[in-house]
């Protein structure tokens, strides 16, 4: 596994790929604290929000970043195309964690924020910035053009679920009685972001219950997505 991210990292720093939403997000960064006195947990709900759609976008350009002709070569050294996709899964959500540090750190030790944060806060500010950015990973893998015959209905897709679930809570308000479970299909990001903007006021397991639920959601996308591809056959023949 270390090989092939090795091996995926030298592919995505080759392509350029990261060149944009590294820099749209750290510029975003940078707009919002480019003065101080920002309430700590408010801005972490932000930027945690603004890294889970940073991370689909590179969870979508690090499953595809191979041609045709090099994935499959790729994949008769890896025997799986399996292994393949689960290593290009974890390089992105590696790759978007790193943003998600400096995206905790930065204004903390820059003074940006209305006062020290604890080690609690960075802490908390840190988890969720990283299993968002696990959530937003693993949702891209599943509008790949390995699922999807065009690159432009993929990343229409994505596009599309990700919108959903920032209006998951709307969603819920605006459907029938009795069909606002549907909305628990969706990404778990309202539930983040009041956790996050209601920090202090919640309870030790109501701030930890989010992170619960990015954890399990992203384990399943992930979980049934590598499922689907071994059932489609996509595997190394002489698996």
């Amino acid at each position: 596994m270390i090989a092939m991210l090795e091996y995926v990292h030298r592919c995505f720093m080759r392509s350029y790929r990261y060149g944009a939403p590294t820099v749209i997000y750290i510029g975003i960064l940078l707009l919002i604290y480019s003065m101080g006195n920002n309430a700590i947990m408010d801005s972490y709900a932000f930027t945690s929000s603004m890294l889970f759609v940073a991370a689909a976008a590179i969870g979508s350009l690090v499953i595809d970043v191979e041609a045709f002709n090099q994935e499959m070569a790729t994949t008769l050294h890896a025997r799986s195309l399996v292994r393949l996709s689960a290593a290009k899964l974890i390089y992105g959500w590696m790759f978007a964690s790193v943003l998600g540090l400096f995206a905790v750190l930065y204004p903390a030790l820059l003074g940006r924020f209305e006062r020290l944060p604890s080690v609690e806060e960075l802490t908390m500010g840190l988890l969720y910035h990283v299993f968002l950015a696990g959530l937003g990973v693993s949702l891209a893998g599943w509008f790949s053009v390995k699922l999807f015959e065009s690159r432009f209905y993929a990343m229409l897709g994505l596009c599309i679920w990700i919108a959903l679930a920032f209006g998951a809570r709307g969603i819920a308000h605006a459907l029938p009685d009795g069909w606002s479970w549907i909305t628990y299909l969706l990404p778990p990001i309202q539930l983040t972001l009041h956790a996050l903007m209601f920090y202090d006021g919640l309870s030790a397991g109501a701030k930890w219950m989010p992170l619960g639920a990015l954890l399990l959601y992203a384990g399943i996308s992930v979980g049934l997505l590598l499922a689907v591809l071994n059932r489609r056959r996509l595997d190394y023949p002489g698996e």
